[in-house]
Formats: C-alpha cells, structure tokens, sequence
C-alpha cells in the first residue's frame, strides 16, 4: 500500500513538472504576458496588446476616468533621459515645481528599476508634428516607470487626472515592479 501511495505521489509529481515546464508558471500566479514579458495586471484596470510595434499594451480604468497607460518596449534612451523627455511634457509654470516631482530609484537582483511621479498642466505632446501647438490639460499628473534587465528596457508611462493618477499610483507600483522576463 505505500508503495501504491509513492508511486502515486511520484507520477502525480511528474504530471505537475511536465505541465509547469509547457505552460510555465503564469497560469498559477495569475499572471498575463505580451511578447517577451509577463506582468501582473491590478483588477480594476482593462489591458489591450497594441498593435503598434513599440507598445506593447494600452491600459485604461474599469471606471473610465481619465487615465491612460501604456507599456513600451526598447524605444530608445536610456532611463534618465526618458524621465528628462517625461517631465518636460509639463509647463513650465506655477503648477510645476520640485515638490510636484518624485523620482525613485530601486535595484534588485535582475533588474533596475526607476518611477516618477508628478503632477501640473501637462503639455500632450503631438508625436507626428512636433511644430503643432500642444494641446495642454490642467490638473493632470504623471506616473512613469523604467525597468532595466540587462539586455533590455521597458517603459511604463501613464497620464491622467491628478486624482486618477493619485489613486491609482499604487497600483502602478505593483505593476511596474510585477514585470518581468519569461
């Protein structure tokens, strides 16, 4: 009989290890991946796999406030001037000041990480005609993050409404930091 019961144990042992190995461990830590990453997405927030090349996903809110987020892949610069190119998206006016951004670094065992937060009148940029007047939106904040592998960097960048950014950059966090390599 406890033969029967570890042999049992064995093959059902077996069965799990070959199912980890074809399907990885995604499926059991409820996490979702797009191309080359896997990522731990926040309930309250919808994700979409872009069909552009250099974005991976397109995040918006489950309340449909106005906040929007999008994850890139190896689009150019390096964090810092990323994070330069961020911040500079704001007006330089009242509205912005130091104490309206927040710059954190953190370094772990594969990866680099990098987050700012900030808030004021936000100059949206016009991608296809940089001579076009921006159109500028009050009261807007910023969370962006840069992860760094070693061969690779992802950027997270998402825009909204002070307060929708405000509450969900927690939430960002945990997502920023969920990234990782499959």
């Amino acid at each position: 009989m406890n033969r029967i019961l570890t042999y049992s144990i064995i093959i059902g042992l077996c069965f799990f290890i070959s199912y980890l190995s074809i399907n990885g461990t995604n499926a059991i830590a409820q996490r979702d991946s797009v191309r080359n990453i896997s990522y731990k997405l926040p309930d309250t927030w919808n994700a979409v796999e872009s069909e552009e090349q250099v974005r991976f996903l397109e995040i918006t809110l489950n309340t449909n406030e106005d906040f929007s987020l999008v994850l890139f892949g190896n689009i150019g610069g390096t964090a810092d001037q990323n994070i330069e190119r961020w911040i500079n998206q704001f007006k330089k006016d009242d509205s912005l000041n130091q104490e309206n951004i927040i710059v954190e670094r953190d370094s772990l065992d594969n990866k680099y990480i990098t987050l700012l937060e900030m808030y004021g009148n936000y100059e949206v940029p016009n991608m296809g005609n940089p001579s076009q007047e921006k159109t500028l939106r009050n009261n807007y904040g910023l969370l962006g993050g840069v992860i760094e592998f070693p061969n690779s960097l992802y950027f997270v960048k998402a825009v909204g409404l002070n307060s929708a950014i405000s509450s969900n950059k927690d939430n960002f966090k945990k997502f920023v930091y969920s990234i990782r390599l499959n």
